[in-house]
């Protein structure tokens, strides 16, 4: 489970896999129909524009199978986003062109492509084990030797009002002088 935002460009494979399959259903039903108007097409002496016809709608069902695939590809290739982002939106201005999806789902796999050229991966926290892991931004890397505790500061100027307080022995941090526990740390104070 990542803390740190989506690790690939979830809008851009939503609407890419809504467009993509409201092609394909688009091409399914286009070419059951461009099948029977071949087959009369055919039947009147015209084989070439039944022939026309039929390239057509295997060219319309194989662009829905290949925008569902990119698509499919953002979600489990997401460092190549940008690439299947670029092939989806030609596919999908192709398609465009010939009514595919009902033109909701060439706009829907357009804008797919578009989101997916443009994500950018969110940034990533450390993995356990690297250093600085759980450590608020700013602190002071943990010491490299097992068992040794962070380097102590060297007391310096008392902030203002906290004249006379204790020094946390563990990370040098001026405390109240009544202090059990150290307010930057949390460490107990010596007594």
């Amino acid at each position: 489970m990542q803390a740190y935002g989506e690790t690939y460009p979830r809008t851009a494979y939503l609407l890419s896999l809504i467009g993509g399959i409201l092609i394909l259903f688009f091409s399914i039903i286009y070419a059951a129909l461009l099948a029977v108007i071949a087959s009369f097409v055919g039947a009147l002496g015209y084989g070439f524009a039944s022939g026309l016809l039929i390239a057509l709608a295997i060219v319309a069902l194989l662009f829905g199978v290949i925008i569902l695939y990119f698509a499919l590809r953002l979600k489990s290739n997401p460092q190549n986003a940008r690439t299947y982002g670029v092939l989806i939106l030609v596919l999908a201005l192709i398609s465009f062109l010939g009514g595919g999806g009902f033109y909701i789902g060439a706009i829907l796999a357009l804008i797919g492509g578009i989101l997916a050229i443009v994500w950018t991966p969110p940034a990533m926290a450390p993995a356990y084990g690297q250093p600085m892991m759980g450590q608020p931004m700013g602190a002071q890397p943990m010491p490299a030797t097992p068992g040794a505790g962070p380097p102590v500061a060297a007391p310096g100027t008392p902030p203002p009002g906290v004249a006379g307080g204790k020094f946390c022995s563990y990370c040098g941090t001026q405390n109240a002088p009544g202090a059990r526990f150290c307010a930057k740390c949390g460490a107990a104070m010596p007594a």
